[in-house]
């Protein structure tokens, strides 16, 4: 019974042993980690890095989902509504942020932000969403510097001899920065129309599907910021996620009012109006988005009034790269147009997808953004390894600053609330592209047109 018992337990050992052996030598089951954006160059980059990301974590996959610009909102808020996981990452811009913020995750805690490392405007917009009971949720981390700002011709404004002649007339230099938009208006009629140098000036869009409500904000941060009477105390920015187009305080009833139709925005108006003038005509017709930088790539105009991201065209042109440049609104600002990585709150692999996006905006990972896919880091860090790679060109190196630069201060922007793109911006865009593309820059039509934006918003936020 002894020899009979021994072997029964060396049969059970060698059991217990063979099944451990099989449990630990199983393969581990690969974790895929679905992330879904939009098509984009910056997709190159996000591409790379999760090649790179996979190589340090076994049996993780990263797949990427691009869809076009104008669906993956709709597929992104299908998935959520219907409290899917399919999407462990989803990807939203600054102004349709807050539409997410029900159905993604508080990152506060899960994502570690160097806030010296990253411009707070960037986080403003976008990245953080205000509750009504006064806290803050981190909804969203940026990971390109995307800013909507002045590219300009710098061998047109650096000329002596232009110069000399300018200043003798208005008495500051036409090369930027410039301190108000008043003096941007008398470069475009000194070279435009004094002296015949260029066709156009800064070239401003004023299209009316979406572009007016990016361009009039940029004009109208100057005048915010040095209007107390609706800015009150809070001259860089305004409430968090109402934006500088309303009041930087709240009314009676809680919600701030509309900004704009007071004295500082049918100055605002007006000036937008007058610039105008300068772009290929008819106004508001022929400038968009994807055709505002042609003057400029052509050595027809002065400059132009553009996001950062859409600056390709320009930086890989032989024939002008070296002389773009890139300058802050007058006055000291920028309007922001960053992009954002948010975690699903369905998804099964949030501590995985938290990590993926901390690698982003890790600086060394963060730089790659500009040699892969030729668009600009949010890091301050990874700016400052590009600027210091002595194999990049100086005046390309100066753009890669110069646009951080302005991300530091982007803080010019329209609100973002979860009404913006359905109802905000139709009711504002449609009254003010009518006095835009009118026959009259009176102040009287200005401010019918802004009162009548004002009025539907009021109408919207209650």
């Amino acid at each position: 019974m002894a020899i009979v018992l021994i072997v029964v337990v060396i049969i059970v050992i060698a059991a217990i042993g063979a099944y451990a052996y099989t449990l630990y030598n199983k393969p581990a089951q690969t974790v895929t980690l679905n992330v879904i954006t939009f098509t984009d160059p910056s997709n190159a980059w996000l591409q790379a890095a999760a090649n790179s990301f996979e190589t340090t974590h076994k049996n993780v996959k990263i797949n990427i989902i691009a869809q076009g610009f104008s669906s993956y909102t709709t597929t992104e808020l299908t998935s959520l509504k219907a409290q899917s996981s399919t999407y462990d990452i989803i990807t939203f811009t600054s102004t349709s942020a807050l539409g997410f913020a029900p159905y993604v995750v508080n990152l506060q805690g899960l994502v570690n932000l160097n806030l010296s490392d990253i411009p707070a405007p960037q986080l403003n917009f976008g990245g953080y969403y205000a509750e009504p009971n006064g806290t803050k949720e981190l909804i969203g981390v940026p990971y390109d510097s995307s800013t909507f700002t002045i590219f300009y011709n710098t061998t047109l404004l650096n000329n002596p001899t232009l110069n000399a002649e300018f200043e003798k007339e208005y008495g500051f230099s036409m090369a930027p920065p410039w301190s108000n938009w008043q003096q941007v208006l008398d470069v475009d009629n000194f070279l435009v129309s004094q002296t015949h140098t260029v066709k156009y000036g800064i070239v401003v869009d004023g299209s009316e599907s979406h572009d007016i409500i990016d361009t009039y904000p940029a004009i109208f941060g100057y005048y915010y910021m040095n209007d107390p009477s609706i800015s009150d105390g809070h001259p860089q920015g305004g409430l968090l996620n109402w934006n500088i187009m309303f009041d930087g305080f709240t009314g009676s009833n809680g919600v701030p009012a509309p900004s704009f139709n007071g004295t500082s925005g049918v100055q605002a108006l007006q000036m937008m109006y007058d610039l105008m003038q300068y772009d290929p005509q008819p106004a508001g017709t022929v400038v968009n988005y994807g055709t505002v930088f042609a003057p400029l790539l052509a050595g027809e105009a002065v400059g132009a009034l553009m996001f950062t991201a859409d600056a390709t065209a320009l930086l890989t042109s032989r024939n002008v790269s070296s002389q773009i440049g890139v300058t802050t609104l007058p006055g000291g600002y920028a309007e922001t147009g960053t992009d954002f990585y948010a975690i699903n709150q369905y998804s099964n692999n949030k501590a995985l997808a938290a990590e993926f996006i901390q690698y982003l905006i890790s600086p060394t990972v963060n730089a790659q953004i500009y040699y892969q896919a030729g668009e600009f880091p949010i890091s301050r860090e990874a700016t400052a390894l590009l600027t210091s790679n002595a194999t990049i060109p100086q005046s390309t190196r100066n753009i890669i600053q110069e646009v951080f630069n302005t991300a530091s201060v982007g803080w010019a922007n329209p609100p973002n609330l979860p009404i913006t793109s359905s109802t905000l911006i139709p009711a504002f865009n449609t009254p003010v592209y009518g006095f835009l593309t009118g026959n009259t820059n009176s102040s009287s039509a200005a401010q019918t047109a802004l009162n009548q934006a004002a009025a539907a918003w009021i109408k919207a936020v209650g």
